[in-house]
């Protein structure tokens, strides 16, 4: 006899935001923020994600892309959306956006 499923978890219910400040311990001395403190966000966010979706533990096996349109400041503030866009049996992909303001 097979064990019992959980219910399946909603996309929905997955969603993560995260946000915060830049400040000069993320940025190179023309004040753009590191491209890798923007990596390292995205990764936050889709982990976050994932975990949440799969309430477990998640991690991170690839990055298909990511695309620089503009330079972010010291004083920014950086908001990171990510949600899950497909679940295989043993894997998630995940989106995440990220949004600049000053």
């Amino acid at each position: 006899m097979a064990a019992p499923q959980s219910a399946p978890t909603p996309a929905s219910f997955s969603r993560v935001t995260l946000a915060r400040i830049m400040d000069d311990g993320d940025a190179n001395l023309h004040g753009n923020v590191h491209g890798g403190v923007i990596m390292k966000a995205v990764d936050d966010a889709a982990g976050a994600c994932a975990a949440r979706h799969t309430r477990g533990k998640a991690v991170t096996a690839s990055m298909d892309d990511l695309h620089f349109h503009a330079p972010i400041k010291v004083g920014f503030s950086v908001t990171v959306r990510a949600r899950v866009i497909a679940a295989f049996n043993t894997s998630l992909e995940v989106g995440a956006a990220v949004h600049a303001e000053d």
